[in-house]
């Protein structure tokens, strides 16, 4: 089931302490696409739906196989991955299936479509360009994969207009070219801690962020790194571990950490800035920034506002359901659960 209520996030309210379940952060996502024609939404059950801008049903398809990722969508094309390692591509308006792959693993993380290409990374480390009409594919990348790794990948994204980045399990960066697969540069960001196998995983299962030259990783295993990208120089190295991607605004780098610490950063020397504890085990999404406001949700369905100058929560509303990761689009911000339903708040 699908919901979509539209609310503001209203005046600033006091909130006494309450004993909440622990919680922890989760990895795979499923991707909301937020475009001029509505929304589309997956479910792990297989379904696909496409809504319009008030949350009328467009269309509804059903995939036997379940949803392991996505939803990624051009103007045209809608690319979603199943449980049997296909990866499947569906008109945008129609819901028709145009063509279905099978890819050498599970697709965990939403694809990245990019001029005639969609990159793709699989479970077992192989990054794939393939074609956006046919779905042929057109190269193939290989990576080192641990014998152990958190289920979860980082969503590619797109470096320049030339080149892609992807973030792998062995703790690796690489930016490989969109067109022919060819790597320009791999680079090491997670390091192995610990005496266990657990203790020394090294993903990294946050989409890496780009922002003013700046490159920023955050690690299972405890690296959150500021990269200098005109000089392929580190800036900063903090000890703090995440699975969600962090946010930045003109100042400041902000992230939700595994122990539900609430964190603002210098973007540019990683010095912190206010620390919250007050969402200790709450199990947080990644953190949006939106104005002057930075909005985190957990997995009890909380959002949480917080001064992004300060750190002092100002507001926090509930919804039905556990909160996974957050989009903001135009002042629309997207709250997602991990079973695709969905909720649109209207910021002021």
């Amino acid at each position: 089931k699908v919901t979509s209520s539209f609310g503001k996030l209203g005046d600033i309210k006091l909130f006494g302490k309450k004993q909440q379940k622990a919680h922890a952060q989760t990895v795979t996502d499923l991707n909301i696409v937020n475009d001029a024609s509505g929304y589309v939404v997956a479910s792990p059950n297989g379904t696909v739906s496409a809504l319009d801008k008030q949350g009328k049903k467009q269309w509804q398809i059903n995939l036997k196989q379940g949803i392991a990722a996505g939803v990624v969508a051009n103007n045209d094309t809608v690319i979603v991955s199943d449980n049997n390692a296909h990866l499947i591509a569906l008109d945008r308006q129609t819901g028709q299936k145009r063509w279905q792959v099978n890819m050498t693993s599970s697709v965990l993380s939403p694809s990245l479509i990019v001029n005639n290409r969609v990159v793709s990374l699989s479970n077992d480390g192989v990054i794939s360009g393939l074609s956006l009409q046919t779905g042929a594919q057109i190269w193939q990348f290989a990576t080192q994969t641990p014998t152990i790794s958190v289920r979860g990948s980082a969503t590619p994204i797109l470096l320049d207009s030339q080149n892609a980045l992807i973030a792998t399990a062995d703790g690796r960066i690489h930016a490989i070219n969109i067109d022919n697969g060819t790597p320009l540069w791999s680079r090491r960001i997670g390091m192995a801690q610990g005496a266990s196998e657990i203790d020394r995983l090294t993903d990294i299962d946050a989409t890496p962020v780009v922002s003013d030259n700046m490159l920023y990783v955050v690690t299972y295993s405890g690296q959150l790194v500021g990269i200098d990208m005109a000089g392929q120089q580190i800036n900063f190295l903090q000890n703090y571990a995440s699975l969600k991607s962090v946010a930045v605004d003109s100042s400041q780098l902000y992230v939700t950490t595994l122990k539900g610490e609430v964190l603002a950063l210098d973007k540019f020397t990683g010095k912190v800035v206010w620390q919250s504890d007050a969402l200790a085990n709450r199990g947080l999404s990644n953190p949006i920034v939106a104005k002057n406001y930075l909005i985190v949700g957990d997995a009890s369905g909380y959002l949480h506002v917080f001064d992004t100058s300060t750190g002092k929560m100002l507001d926090r509303k509930h919804m039905n359901n556990n909160i996974s990761s957050l989009t903001l689009n135009n002042n629309q911000l997207i709250a997602q659960s991990q079973t695709g339903n969905f909720s649109v708040w209207q910021v002021n």
